[in-house]
């Protein structure tokens, strides 16, 4: 059985791959300069907390129930938010009782400077971004191909065509396929030898982009974890 969907799940990395979309005309912007703020703001965990608040505003019970979560869970959360400066409580409706207070984010728009997230320079900074992404697809992976191969290796050959190939293997002699139909839907793969033209690249970053949102925008019942990545090597590699 899949895990339990949020209505306010948050892709990740569609913020920095996105195509740029100019901000509303009488958006609220907020540039966050506060560390703890920043830290926050760009860890998947903290986005996923801030995300149902970024709209019209909601009561702790409207969250939990979309998230699946209990309220007083959900209400220490926005407590935290509401303490780094990122949500704000923005109407109190009467009843018998304490009001219901309904919140929102103090901004449609963020802005993090990288400065402010405390990171040594910009690789940290993209470093400490996606190791949450990639521990959690190397985790799944991993209990992917246990439950369907058991104990596995490495095979590294020349093949045919004279190419040096490293594959997952379940024997010196044999190859272990994850794309077969049988086989869990489960991929880890890097290509550090794609020799391409400018534009050869570019149609190829476009497509995995646009293979990506396609699949996204489906509603399937079982979450998983994409990574994609493209990249010119100047110079010397590790």
């Amino acid at each position: 059985m899949g895990a339990a969907r949020s209505r306010w799940d948050v892709p990740a990395g569609d913020v920095e791959e996105a195509p740029a979309l100019a901000a509303a005309a009488d958006a609220r912007v907020m540039v966050v300069r506060d560390p703890a703020a920043a830290r926050f703001l760009v860890r998947p965990s903290g986005l996923r907390r801030l995300a149902p608040f970024l709209g019209p505003p909601r009561s702790v019970a409207e969250v939990a129930r979309a998230a699946g979560d209990k309220a007083n869970t959900v209400l220490r959360r926005v407590e935290r938010l509401v303490a780094l400066g990122l949500v704000e409580v923005a109407e109190a409706r009467p009843r018998r009782g304490r009001p219901v207070r309904r919140y929102r984010a103090t901004a449609d728009v963020f802005f993090v400077p990288f400065e402010a997230t405390g990171a040594a320079d910009l690789e940290a900074a993209l470093a400490d971004r996606d190791a949450y992404w990639e521990r959690l697809l190397r985790r799944h992976v991993v209990r992917a191909r246990s439950e369907a191969m058991g104990v596995w290796g490495t095979r590294i050959y020349r093949d045919a065509r004279g190419r040096v190939q490293v594959q997952t293997a379940v024997s010196p002699d044999a190859n272990a396929s994850m794309l077969d139909d049988g086989m869990p839907a489960a991929l880890s793969a890097w290509r550090d030898q794609l020799w391409l033209e400018h534009g050869d690249a570019k149609a190829l970053q476009r497509e995995l982009y646009d293979l990506v949102q396609r699949y996204q925008r489906r509603r399937g019942g079982q979450r998983y974890v994409v990574h994609v990545g493209l990249a010119a090597i100047v110079g010397a590699d590790d």
